[in-house]
């Protein structure tokens, strides 16, 4: 019998390469959203180049669209994990994840009003509680969903007329940019200004595919999919081939499409979303495969800490890129070109990883996770360890 109440190294350690793929992303779109000039209705991109658009093509074919889903799957496998908590206590789940959803919905807010427009802690919340009432579902039919709920949203963006590049035409996006590159109050004055239009552009481009994943997610939990290490052995280098045999290709396509070098069909970013659940579920499984190895999990160690306290870390992302990047810091957004803003990710992700060990060396949970876990439980856990016990 699979342990599905056990805490998962490999959980942990995927979460913490989530948050680098997330960081990626995040800092990449906030840089040319606020490196913009000219005027509404005639702007252009401040840095132009041959190695800028090398970058951006980068993380647009192999980073956006992916690491949101892996962390929807990832949620959706912890949620395993909080029911068996209640069962073992002897407690209604329900209550409890309840309210754990409406914390992270909280927590969203504030994140989507004061920090990051592409905020994910809100959908996350109301798919949590929607996850709760469907708990109960069986394994096959969450499955058969998932995979319905996947083909009919890749359908849906493959039709005529669906075209959502003037998304964005209704935003002085120049103006929002100067904003962004003021103070401290134009900065937050342009964030909870924008904020619900994200709230609900997040939900629309986001919200379907998410779901698949969280149902996705709590098939594997039951199954202890990442507690079980010899099927993960099994069958990783499968799903590892398999996604990446689909999805590089596709990918390559959409690289060199970003580029101008190939003249890609308007529907070609409906073909990419359909294969970035395939590119999640291989890069999972690939560091799945390193973290059950006995060198490569000498190589991932660094990524479990993090991972631990995944939601205080996607937090404190927000918090740096916002310092670097807007009047909330140093407003470096139109200075630096997205290949030092690739730079300037890798380091904030470093600095976090040894942030969170040193962290939990001396604290059981981070503190975004002692918080939630405040609320879930109705009770205050330990802040810091005793060294002495």
């Amino acid at each position: 019998m699979i342990d599905t109440t056990a805490r998962s190294t490999v959980l942990d350690t995927v979460r913490g390469f989530a948050l680098f793929g997330i960081c990626v992303t995040n800092m990449n779109v906030a840089s040319a959203f606020w490196s913009i000039g000219g005027t509404p209705d005639d702007w252009y991109p401040l840095f132009d180049g041959t190695a800028d658009h090398l970058t951006d093509a980068t993380v647009i074919a192999f980073f956006s669209g992916r690491f949101y889903l892996l962390f929807a799957f990832l949620f959706g496998y912890a949620f395993t994990l909080q029911i068996a908590a209640a069962e073992r206590a002897g407690v209604a789940p329900a209550p409890r994840l309840v309210r754990r959803c409406l914390a992270l919905l909280t927590l969203g807010v504030l994140h989507v009003e004061l920090l990051w427009l592409n905020d994910i802690l809100t959908l996350f919340g109301v798919l949590g509680l929607l996850l709760v009432a469907l708990r109960g579902i069986g394994d096959r039919t969450a499955v058969i969903l998932a995979g319905a709920l996947l083909v009919a949203w890749t359908a849906l963006w493959l039709l005529p007329d669906n075209d959502t590049r003037d998304v964005y035409s209704a935003l002085d996006l120049p103006g929002y940019a100067q904003r962004y590159a003021g103070s401290f109050s134009s900065t937050l004055a342009a964030q909870t200004e924008l904020a619900p239009f994200f709230l609900i552009l997040v939900w629309v481009a986001q919200a379907v595919p998410s779901f698949a994943m969280l149902l996705l997610g709590l098939v594997a939990g039951r199954r202890g999919l990442l507690t079980d290490t010899a099927r993960l052995r099994r069958r990783a280098p499968w799903v590892l081939v398999g996604g990446l045999a689909v999805g590089v290709p596709v990918s390559a396509v959409t690289f060199v499409n970003h580029l101008g070098w190939w003249d890609a069909p308007d529907y070609w970013g409906s073909v990419q979303g359909a294969v970035d659940p395939l590119m999640a579920a291989a890069y999972l499984a690939g560091i799945a495969l390193l973290a059950t190895s006995r060198s490569g999990a000498r190589v991932t160690a660094i990524l479990a800490p993090a991972g631990r306290m995944a939601a205080s870390n996607y937090i404190a992302q927000s918090v740096l890129l916002m310092l670097v990047l807007t009047g909330y810091g140093f407003a470096l957004a139109d200075e630096l070109p997205p290949l030092a803003v690739l730079g300037v990710s890798v380091l904030i992700v470093a600095a976090l990883y040894t942030a969170s060990s040193r962290w939990l060396a001396q604290h059981p949970y981070g503190p975004v996770e002692w918080l939630l876990r405040a609320v879930t439980y109705n009770t205050l856990a330990p802040w810091r360890i005793d060294q002495g016990a």
